[in-house]
């Protein structure tokens, strides 16, 4: 039914699953692959991997079908557009760019769980259905710790940009390599920008080894608590990232929580919509008036009410009302209560 796209290794195609007369997407490796050993491993792996999978978060598989020399993977058709192009429109409001992140990690945990390293984690393999989804998609490089390595030691695998410095040497790499491209992504997501670039690979390699991404906060303008985030995920050594993913997953969920009032998937939808990813009467059959403004606030600059946040500027006022006299008398608190006030927009 048409092309959907092409990497490195195999095309994928929509396709209609005939007996339940429902669209997917077809993966396929091309006969001359299949005589190829590693492309031919690294297909069946992701293939079997991605069986083992039952997570919200993950393209779900349906068949594995050798036909003609050539293997297919058919898979959930997801309706939606790559966070690749939703970062081409300009950087996220940092609630949206956090409610992806938090749904990644949790893709992340599963895949973990099961024992498997994604390796290639970047916008465009993650998609966001048409229903408020986020879907992570491509193990074609995923590592399995159960299993033989099929890349040889010293060879770095993985798309540059997003790749940990522990992939930039070939080291062999863990869950944490993951956790700092998911970092890298929430970087990206946030300002709109790449962290690292460069001339060619070479460069882009030599400042991931040296951790040298311009910072967060000159960048854009991120609540200091999710830079924190960020910064954490992409410290150059993994001993000093988050322990697990979940342990990340956790510190994205404890500052959403604190700011959020609509559910994950209201802001998403909100956000698609904000977007022209989907029409108004498709949000508007799921979502309220409010919901939509919610986000529409974020993209214009402006910040809704959040939970809590009503309570901070009550203390807020009360501290001013108390010290209002010093003004006059101490000028040295001044720049403290500024920057008090500043902390708790």
């Amino acid at each position: 039914m048409g092309e959907l796209g092409q990497g490195g290794m195999a095309r994928v195609y929509r396709g209609l699953h005939e007996p339940l007369q429902r669209q997917v997407a077809i993966k396929e490796l091309p006969a001359e692959l299949s005589k190829n050993n590693e492309a031919l491993s690294r297909f069946r792996r992701e293939a079997m991997a991605l069986a083992n999978f039952r997570h919200q978060n993950i393209v779900t598989l349906y068949d594995l079908i050798e036909k003609n020399d050539a293997l297919y993977m058919v898979m959930e058709l997801v309706d939606g557009p790559t966070l690749e192009a939703l970062i081409k429109q300009g950087p996220l409001p940092a609630e949206v760019a956090a409610v992806i992140a938090e749904q990644l990690a949790a893709a992340l945990e599963h895949a973990h769980f099961n024992r498997i390293v994604h390796r290639d984690l970047k916008p465009a393999n993650v998609m966001l259905t048409r229903a408020g989804e986020v879907k992570l998609m491509d193990f074609g490089i995923a590592r399995d710790e159960s299993l033989e390595a099929l890349t040889r030691a010293g060879m770095a695998v993985g798309t540059p940009t997003y790749m940990s410095p522990e992939q930039v040497v070939g080291a062999v790499v863990d869950a944490r390599s993951d956790i700092y491209s998911l970092g890298v992504v929430l970087y990206e997501m946030l300002s709109g920008h790449k962290p690292f670039k460069g001339a060619n690979a070479g460069e882009v390699f030599a400042r991931i080894r040296e951790g040298k991404a311009p910072a967060l906060r000159k960048v854009a303008e991120v609540p200091a608590a999710l830079r924190a985030i960020v910064h954490r995920a992409m410290h150059v050594d993994a001993n000093r990232r988050y322990v697990d993913v979940a342990e990340l997953r956790r510190a994205l969920d404890a500052w959403l929580s604190s700011r959020l009032q609509l559910s994950p998937a209201a802001l998403l939808l909100a956000f698609l919509r904000q977007r022209q990813v989907i029409t108004e009467a498709e949000a508007l059959a799921r979502l309220t008036q409010t919901e939509m403004a919610w986000v529409d606030r974020l993209e214009s600059g402006g910040r809704p009410a959040v939970a809590g946040r009503s309570r901070r500027w009550l203390w807020a006022a009360l501290l001013l009302a108390g010290v209002g006299g010093l003004y006059a008398t101490a000028p040295t608190w001044v720049p403290r209560i500024e920057q008090a006030l500043h902390r708790l927009r």
